[in-house]
């Protein structure tokens, strides 16, 4: 406040307030599918985020990297999703701009690639609002990557076109098949899964040979992912024997395509194809569910993938935290039922700076995943029994003097109290168990669930949680059972995963004789599905 003479008298004159300045608005690559694909930049934002507003093809599991206090704001566009139309996310973004000082607009794949991020900036550049853009790996090379297709060769393609199947409602600019058809080697469309058939007909009449090779790749690097080759005359009817075959779907047109047909005829020689033709259902979390996917379209199977079971971090309070960590010292086992509480406690020791080789406890693994966790964060098992299961460890323990031992068992909210934890008390063992992570069953739609159970041969279970979170969905779907099964054999990979089959009516099942890990599931769904 300052104090002016004027005319002989005193005047106070003060200070204007400062106008706030709005946040900045970042557009965020979030990759093809698969989370591991994000830029580390693009992760870094997303954990600082104040807000993230994202789209339908963006991997859920990403947005598990921002802060507990982020908001996040879903605008998908399918209409049966009650999404938002361009005008109303230019006010989302503008409003979330000038109310936080972070917002993250993540879009699947880069966002300058038919993204309509022009519209989006336009806006923010009107309202004075800072902006920056953050490239993602787009879906059109990661596509051509996941099916193995070289989009340039010296000797079939120099050049490379990137193109759009879906055409806007008042669009201008329309696509020149006729100038694309012999003008370009590559053809990479995007969004066109329900205009191919129409697509290739207007390359053939502009004098495309029939016989040029096409990819079409679904939920590219994703579990889901699937490959199916044909050509260009071939397109329409092949499709129409697969309606199932739906968007997301990439197509590469050209004469690159036929080195990955070869490549991926040989790969499947190599590995066998006792799956082949033959389509199995995964219920694993997605971030779980890769390795297992891999393993049965190596065997030439196809796979659908519903997660009937989310994994998610919890976060402890401060002081929690500390309790913990003062306890650490303490304890003479920690006991890990799974590699997620490995994982969960190695953030815990991450935050005072430590990792597992700080740790005085013995440590018990339930399996060779979960062993290989607890090595990966910097420990070493000391124990992982023959039984891969939490009756396993048990037994383990009983052969051991536990009475008066300090244990530690980090795991879901869903195992707390049970009688794998009484039984060690009963004997004497002082049990402590700390929830780090969350076991959540999300609400699946009807239409999701009736798409990925249709015409499948075979259902994996791995573990007893996505048995619960498969037959609930269903119920909250109104699906029937028998409707949802049709056939296909359930698969558990160990005896607690059957178990819950049981519990839920399915009396005929199959399941691993000796080894409860995903080779040995992968094995038990080969001989159901020889049956």
């Amino acid at each position: 406040m300052e104090r002016q003479k004027m005319n002989g008298k005193e005047k106070i004159s003060r200070p204007v307030p400062p106008v706030p300045r709005p946040g900045t608005v970042y557009f965020v690559g979030a990759g093809p599918g698969d989370p591991a694909l994000i830029t580390r930049k693009g992760a870094g934002l997303l954990k600082k985020a104040d807000c993230v507003v994202y789209d339908r093809l963006v991997e859920p599991s990403l947005l598990k990297l921002t802060g507990p206090r982020c908001r996040k704001i879903y605008v998908g566009k399918e209409a049966d999703e009650g999404g938002h139309g361009q005008p109303s996310i230019n006010r989302i973004l503008r409003r979330e701009a000038k109310r936080l000082g972070m917002v993250v607009r993540l879009k699947g794949g880069d966002p300058t690639v038919f993204s309509r991020i022009s519209e989006e900036l336009e806006d923010l550049a009107r309202a004075g609002i800072p902006f920056e853009i953050v490239p993602g790996v787009s879906s059109v090379w990661a596509a051509a990557a996941a099916a193995g297709i070289p989009l340039t060769d010296r000797r079939f393609s120099s050049s490379v076109a990137i193109v759009t199947g879906h055409q806007a409602a008042g669009k201008e600019k329309k696509v020149r098949w006729e100038l694309l058809a012999k003008g370009m080697d590559t053809l990479v469309i995007l969004m066109g899964r329900a205009a191919l058939p129409a697509i290739a007909k207007a390359l053939l009449k502009a004098g495309r040979s029939g016989f040029t090779p096409v990819a079409l790749i679904r939920w590219a690097t994703t579990p889901e992912q699937e490959v199916l080759f044909t050509s260009l005359s071939r397109v329409d009817a092949d499709l129409a024997r697969r309606p199932d075959f739906g968007p997301p779907v990439v197509a590469i047109v050209g004469e690159v395509v036929q080195l990955a047909y070869k490549l991926n005829k040989n790969r499947l020689k190599v590995a066998g194809e006792s799956l082949k033709g033959r389509k199995i259902l995964v219920t694993r979390p997605s971030m779980d569910s890769k390795e297992l996917t891999n393993r049965l379209q190596e065997l030439g199977a196809s796979c659908a993938h519903l997660p009937t079971i989310e994994i998610r971090r919890v976060s402890l309070s401060g002081g929690r935290e500390k309790e913990l960590l003062r306890k650490l010292p303490g304890f003479d086992w920690i006991l890990f039922t799974s590699h997620h509480g490995v994982e969960a406690l190695e953030r815990v020791l991450g935050h005072a700076g430590k990792d597992f080789s700080s740790l005085k406890a013995k440590v018990c693994a339930i399996g060779p995943r979960t062993a290989q966790a607890v090595k990966a964060a910097g420990g070493s098992a000391d124990l992982v029994p023959a039984d891969f299961s939490k009756k396993g460890i048990a037994a383990e323990m009983g052969r051991l003097p536990v009475s008066g031992k300090r244990m530690l068992i980090p795991r879901s909210q869903l195992g707390s109290g049970d009688d794998f934890a009484e039984s060690l008390r009963r004997r004497g063992a002082l049990v402590e168990e700390v929830t780090l992570y969350e076991t959540v069953m999300p609400a699946i739609r009807s239409s999701r669930i009736k798409k990925a159970i249709s015409h499948v041969d075979a259902i994996t279970f791995t573990s007893a949680s996505t048995v619960t979170g498969f037959f609930r969905a269903l119920r909250r779907a109104k699906v029937p059972v028998k409707k949802a099964l049709n056939g296909a054999k359930a698969v558990a990979i160990g005896p607690s995963t059957a178990e819950a089959l049981k519990e839920n009516g399915i009396k005929r099942y199959w399941m691993p004789r000796k080894s409860w890990t995903l080779d040995g599931l992968v094995e038990a769904v080969e001989k159901a599905l020889a049956n």
